[in-house]
């Protein structure tokens, strides 16, 4: 305690020069010794000098001077002064406390003793001098259990309070369960780790014997702890403010008004609210591969001015994972559709923000009134989820109603409360099957025609008997076969017509039409080009809907192609 006598002196100097120390001195060149591991003790009078000198500071009152006529903002300043030197040394003397003495053993173990008092509570004994000062400082132990010997564990902080109770089977794992929310799937490890550090209560450092505990915000802790162990005993454990410099936290155990310094993170878990404990799996992954896909999922919301439903492709006709069949039918991107389907089972949020939610709190995360939904049907399950509006962070709240949990994620981890028919359109819009294909009807200025398409199809079977079928196509036109290469290299091109984005209505001329027929059941798919207001794309109709555009001169490159195919020259590849 001297020598932190002697630091608060060297502070107040520092912070109140003389008009000696405000003299210009000449930088010296000489090495400055380190003070903060070889400070020389001083003697007995220096030492009273310096007690006599700190109780001086702190005891003395401002002078008082008459005002001047000139400078009427000096007794404000010398009282601001004043004030910041005052809390320059209360938060030094914080962080004096919170430190070892220099040349103090910090593996010295502190020395005082365990009990459980009258009513089965555990309490610690700080042993003391004959001046009622702590004997021996350092590191110790509060509590020694594991966590299997833990019967129930109730918390209040400032997030709430909750209660978790543990029964540890014979030669079985803990089973923790929050008391209230039993039906919610708790967080992995979260339980565990409350309850390890709930059984073993480790300090680094005694703070003070008998403290004034709001100075160290345990007059109104942050957490308030009384876990009940196996044994029928239990522990009380209250969580202050942090110390300074990242040196731990400050916590009183049982009745007393001792305070110690433990690791921040020993006791970090007795500041959790319930929502840290709630599982953040939104929608549960599929246990069987035959789950894995929605037979249907319908889009809605505010957000949406029509229903948007996609379904899975089952037509081999046509090389596509999605069908979107309204408000529109076309194949779905690719992309999209993908995404979308990816975002509904499996779903992990970033944090939990609200159990069992009402009515009004659903309102508060704007989900009275979802900004999208997403309704989808499984072999196993129906799931809904529902969506706010993304913040300015890109964070969204979903509500899933089965669960009755409100969580937070990331936008772009739900694809379905961002997408929209736009972006669903198919990027190839032609992507059909060669082997389905019956006929090629072409049309575009002066040429017209209409290939009959033949596929055949072999089986054969490889040296390690797995089958495999081959298919290959040939195309007429009036009863004149066509060179196979350029008649394959033409279709390619039309199934690769690329989508590139939104496309103007209204007044247009037809450039070009393509249309498929197939050899199964499917209907034709009629592609059709046609002039716009840009001089770089033309506008694309599939099935009488707008899709898109598409670049003019790859259209203008195909009804070259077109035209050599037809007239026995070489097509080339787009």
């Amino acid at each position: 305690m001297e020598e932190k006598k002697q630091e608060m002196v060297d502070a107040v100097e520092e912070t109140n020069p003389t008009a000696e120390d405000t003299e210009p001195k000449t930088e010296s060149t000489e090495p400055v010794a380190d003070t903060t591991e070889n400070t020389i003790e001083p003697d007995n009078e220096e030492q009273d000098e310096n007690d006599s000198a700190l109780n001086s500071f702190l005891s003395r009152e401002q002078e008082e001077k008459k005002p001047k006529t000139a400078g009427k903002r000096k007794p404000i300043l010398i009282l601001i002064i004043a004030l910041a030197a005052v809390a320059i040394l209360v938060t030094l003397l914080i962080v004096l406390l919170s430190r070892p003495p220099k040349g103090e053993d910090t593996n010295t173990a502190a020395e005082l003793s365990l009990q459980v008092n009258e009513d089965g509570v555990h309490e610690a004994k700080i042993a003391v001098d004959e001046n009622g000062k702590i004997a021996q400082n350092g590191t110790g132990s509060l509590l020694t259990y594991v966590p299997s010997q833990i019967k129930k564990i109730d918390v209040e902080n400032q997030d709430g309070s909750f209660s978790v109770t543990a029964e540890t089977p014979s030669g079985e794992a803990t089973v923790y369960k929050l008391v209230g929310f039993e039906k919610y799937p708790m967080q992995e490890g979260v339980a565990d780790e409350i309850a390890k550090q709930c059984s073993e209560i480790n300090f680094t450092r005694i703070i003070e014997a008998n403290a004034n505990l709001a100075d160290f915000g345990l007059d109104e802790p942050r957490a308030t702890a009384k876990v009940t162990y196996t044994d029928d005993t239990s522990s009380i454990i209250r969580v202050g403010n942090d110390a300074a410099g990242e040196m731990g936290t400050y916590i009183t155990f049982g009745s007393s008004n001792d305070v110690y310094l433990v690791n921040s993170t020993d006791v970090e878990s007795l500041l959790y609210s319930v929502n840290q404990f709630i599982s953040l799996s939104i929608t549960d992954t599929m246990q069987d591969s035959e789950n894995a896909q929605f037979s249907k999922a319908t889009i809605s919301g505010t957000r949406y001015d029509d229903d948007i439903v996609l379904v899975p492709n089952k037509d081999e006709s046509i090389e596509a994972a999605y069908l979107l069949q309204d408000p529109l039918s076309v194949p779905a991107n690719a992309i999209e559709a993908n995404d979308i389907a990816g975002n509904i089972r499996g779903l992990y949020a970033e944090a939990v923000v609200c159990v069992n939610p009402s009515d009004d709190q659903l309102a508060s995360y704007g989900l009275s009134k979802p900004y999208a939904q997403v309704n989808a049907s499984y072999p196993d399950a129906d799931i809904t989820l529902q969506s706010s509006a993304p913040k300015d962070d890109g964070i969204v709240y979903v509500y899933n109603p089965d669960k009755d949990v409100i969580y937070s994620i990331q936008l772009a981890a739900v694809c379905w409360a961002k997408t929209s028919v736009e972006l669903l359109m198919p990027e190839t819009p032609m992507n059909a099957n060669l082997r389905y294909i019956d006929e090629i009807s072409f049309s575009a200025g002066d040429t017209d025609f209409t290939l009959n398409v033949k596929t055949d199809v072999k089986t054969t079977t490889d040296d390690n008997g797995n089958e495999q079928e081959t298919a290959d196509s040939t195309a007429t036109y009036n009863g004149k076969d066509l060179n196979t290469d350029d008649f394959n290299v033409f279709f390619q091109n039309i199934t690769m017509i690329k989508n590139l984005g939104a496309a103007e209505s209204g007044g247009k001329d037809k450039v070009m039409t393509v249309t498929f027929r197939y050899t199964t059941d499917r209907s034709a798919d009629t592609l059709t080009v046609y002039s716009g207001s840009d001089n770089s794309k033309y506008i694309m109709e599939y099935n009488g809907n707008i899709i898109g555009t598409v670049s003019k001169s790859y259209i203008n490159s195909l009804i070259e192609g077109a035209d050599n195919l037809i007239d026995g020259k070489t097509v080339a590849g787009l």
